[in-house]
C-alpha cells in the first residue's frame, strides 16, 4: 500500500512538473508578430464618395478626397478636381466617408494590447482614444502611442491619458502634494474615482486647474456635482450621473457616502439598493436636471455617459446578449471575468423587480443623455472598452446607436465621435473634419449612417494617417486578434501576469 501511495504521488509530481515546464515555456514563447502596416507609397484619391462632416451638418455628393503624405491635400466636386496621374485611386461610388472615430472612454485591456486590443481599434475605424487607465504602464502606452503614429504597430492615437488615479484623498495637503508631483506630460491628466472626500477633492481641482492639468473621470459620490462643475471637473464619465443627483434624496445620498467613506457609517451592504435605483427613477426632479444642465453648460463640463456599461447592467441575464459573435476577440480569462461580472450583477437583486430597476436604470439614462444634449450639453461618445461586453473598438459602433436611443440624430451621435472630441482636445485644426490639411483619419462606409446609425459599421475601408485599410486587410485584422485570443501561450502570459501581478 505504502509502495503503491509512493508511486502515484511519484507519477502525480512527474506530471506536475512537465505542467509547469510547459507552462513556463509558454509563457516565454514569443508572441505573434503585430500585423504589418499598409503604407500609402504616393498620393491617394477617394472619386466620386458622398463626404459627412458632422461639424457642418453637410453631406456633400459627388466629391474626390485627395491625400498625400498623411494629410488630406485637398477636397472638392469631381467635376473641378485634377487628379495626379500617380495618385492611387479608390472608387467611392455609392459610398460614405466621415471622419475618423474616436473613443472617449477606453481602456487597454492587458500588457498585450498590440495583439489583443489595439488592431480592434483600427479595424472598426476608431483612429484616436482617450485612455482613462488601467492595465499597462504610462510609459508602455506612450510607448505603443509613439509606434502607432510611426507605423511599427497597429492601433490608433491615444490622445490623452490618465497617468495619476485618485482612488481616495484625506487631506487637502495630500491633494496638494499630488498636483506638486505630477509631472506634466501631452494629454496626460488625473483620474479621480468614487471614493474622494470634498475638501482634498475641492483642493486637487484648485490646485491642478491652475496648472492646466485636467482632473475628470467619476464625480465623487460624496460631492454634489454642481460643485464639481463649478470647480472646474472637466468630464463626467457614466451615464448614473443624472440619476444619482437629480431626485429629492441626492444629498442624503451624499451624506450617506460620506459617513460611509470616512468610517462614521461601519454599515455592512451595499448603499445602492434595488430600493434606491427605483427611487433615483421614479422621483427624478426636472428641476434639480435642468440646475445641473445648466452648469454643466456655464463651464463647459463634458458628459460622456458611455450608454454601454449601463446597458450591460441591465442585459446581464439575457443570454442573446451574453452570446455575442463578438466574444471570438475576446482572451478567455478576459470572458471569464465577463462573465462573473454579469453573473455578480445579476446577483446584486434576481428579482423580477431588481432586474426592472436595473433595466429602467439603464433607459432612464438614456432619457436623460438627449435631455442633456437637448439643454447644450457636450456629449462624448466613449465606450469603456475593455469593461464587461465593452468591445473594443467594436463597441463604438454600439454607443453610437445607444445615443441616437437617447434622442439625438444621427449626425448628432457622429459629432460625439468626431468633432466633439477634437474639441475637448482643442486639436480642431487638424481632427474632426474632412478639410484641406487636416490629417488624414477617415473611414469609407458602404452605407449612409445618417439614414441608420448602425451603418458606422459596415465600413469599406479605413484611412488613419494617410494609410489606407481596405476591407479584406481589415478582416486580417480581426483574424489576427481571434487567433491571439484563443492561442494559448497568450492565455498563460495574461495568466503569469495576474498572478505575478
Amino acid at each position: 500500500m505504502k509502495r503503491k501511495l509512493i508511486k502515484i504521488l511519484t507519477r502525480t509530481a512527474v506530471v506536475f512538473s512537465v505542467l509547469v515546464a510547459v507552462f513556463i515555456v509558454l509563457v516565454v514563447w514569443p508572441l505573434p508578430t503585430p500585423a504589418p502596416l499598409i503604407q500609402a507609397s504616393g498620393p491617394v484619391a477617394i472619386t466620386n464618395v458622398s463626404i459627412i462632416n458632422p461639424g457642418d451638418n453637410a453631406l456633400l455628393s459627388g466629391q474626390t478626397v485627395l491625400i498625400e503624405k498623411g494629410r488630406i491635400k485637398k477636397v472638392g466636386s469631381n467635376d473641378l478636381f485634377i487628379i495626379p496621374q500617380n495618385a492611387e485611386r479608390i472608387d467611392g461610388n455609392g459610398k460614405f466617408l466621415i471622419p475618423g472615430l474616436w473613443d472617449m472612454h477606453a481602456h487597454m485591456g492587458s500588457e498585450l494590447a498590440p495583439q489583443l486590443t489595439l488592431p480592434l481599434f483600427i479595424a472598426a475605424g476608431v483612429t484616436n482614444i482617450r485612455d482613462l487607465g488601467g492595465y499597462a504602464s504610462l510609459e508602455q502606452k506612450k510607448d505603443w502611442n509613439k509606434q502607432a503614429i510611426a507605423g511599427n504597430i497597429i492601433g490608433p492615437r491615444i490622445m490623452g491619458q490618465a497617468s495619476v488615479f485618485v482612488f481616495s484623498l484625506e487631506t487637502e495637503t495630500e491633494a496638494r502634494k499630488l498636483v506638486d508631483n505630477f509631472v506634466v506630460g501631452n494629454g496626460d491628466f488625473f483620474k479621480v474615482y468614487n471614493g474622494v472626500l470634498p475638501d482634498p477633492y475641492f483642493a486637487l481641482l484648485k490646485e491642478a486647474n491652475a496648472k492646466g492639468i485636467p482632473v475628470l473621470g467619476h464625480k465623487p459620490r460624496a460631492v454634489s456635482a454642481i460643485d464639481a462643475a463649478n470647480y472646474g471637473h472637466k468630464s463626467f464619465e457614466h451615464a448614473r450621473l443624472f440619476l444619482f443627483e437629480c431626485y429629492p434624496g441626492a444629498q442624503k445620498l451624499r451624506e450617506r457616502y460620506l459617513a460611509r467613506y470616512t468610517g462614521v457609517d461601519t454599515l455592512n451592504g451595499s448603499i445602492e439598493t434595488t430600493a434606491m435605483r427605483r427611487e433615483m427613477i421614479d422621483n427624478h426632479d426636472p428641476k434639480l436636471f435642468n440646475e445641473l444642465a445648466a452648469v454643466m453648460v456655464e463651464n463647459s463640463t463634458w458628459f460622456c455617459p458611455t450608454h454601454i456599461t449601463r446597458k450591460m447592467d441591465a442585459f446581464a441575464d439575457n443570454e442573446e446578449y451574453r452570446q455575442d459573435m463578438r466574444l471570438k476577440y475576446i482572451p478567455f480569462l478576459k470572458k471569464l471575468e465577463w462573465k462573473m461580472d454579469a453573473n455578480g450583477m445579476i446577483d446584486r437583486d434576481s428579482s423580477p423587480r431588481g432586474r426592472k430597476a436595473f433595466m429602467d436604470f439603464y433607459l432612464k439614462g438614456l432619457e436623460l443623455t438627449g435631455k442633456a444634449h437637448d439643454a447644450g450639453v457636450k456629449i462624448l461618445a466613449g465606450t469603456d472598452a475593455n469593461d464587461t461586453y465593452c468591445f473594443p473598438g467594436l463597441g463604438i459602433h454600439d454607443e453610437l446607436q445607444e445615443l441616437v436611443k437617447a434622442g439625438l440624430t444621427p449626425m448628432e451621435a457622429l459629432k460625439t465621435a468626431t468633432v466633439n472630441p477634437a474639441a475637448y482636445f482643442d486639436m480642431s485644426a487638424n481632427y474632426g473634419s474632412l478639410a484641406e490639411g487636416k490629417v488624414a483619419d477617415m473611414v469609407l462606409l458602404d452605407a449612409n449612417p445618417l439614414d441608420d446609425i448602425s451603418n458606422t459599421s459596415k465600413i469599406n475601408a479605413v484611412i488613419f494617417n494617410g494609410n489606407i485599410y481596405p476591407r479584406k486587410k481589415l478582416d486580417n485584422l480581426l483574424e489576427y486578434v481571434e487567433k491571439n485570443a484563443s492561442n494559448l501561450s497568450i492565455a498563460c502570459k495574461l495568466l503569469w501576469k495576474d498572478l505575478s501581478g
